[in-house]
């Protein structure tokens, strides 16, 4: 699918993958090859929608979306968990409750703000 930020006219992603399931959840990207990955919460919550970078290759970028398809939070360049640096084992929570968790992997983050209006858009 496309990830598209419609306030700013920009491609977050033009190939992104949808996590639905629990299991697809909690793998996210870890032990895969850097993609872009939509991981869809089962409730709009914050519990719901964290994150963790154990087992992860690589540095992320983190949209948080409302169920209105809103940006809550954002964080950029989320390094892996590291076993010998004790400050990169932790859980990303967005700041308000969110449904829909946009990891963006091994690229710059297109201009977004809190506030922009995500579309995700499948492939026809």
């Amino acid at each position: 699918m496309q990830i598209l930020n419609q306030t700013r006219n920009n491609t977050i992603s033009g190939e992104a993958k949808a996590a639905k399931t629990f299991f697809s959840r909690l793998r996210g990207l870890m032990l895969s090859d850097p993609a872009d990955l939509v991981l869809i919460s089962p409730k709009e919550k914050k519990e719901y929608s964290s994150i963790h970078m154990l087992f992860m290759r690589f540095p992320i970028d983190v949209l948080w979306l409302d169920s209105q398809m809103k940006v809550v939070d954002i964080a950029r360049n989320i390094p892996p968990a590291h076993p010998f640096k004790p400050g990169t084992w932790k859980t990303y929570r967005p700041r308000k409750d969110a449904k829909y968790v946009l990891e963006i992997a091994l690229k710059p983050l297109p201009p977004a703000e809190i506030g922009d209006v995500i579309e995700f858009k499948p492939h026809i």
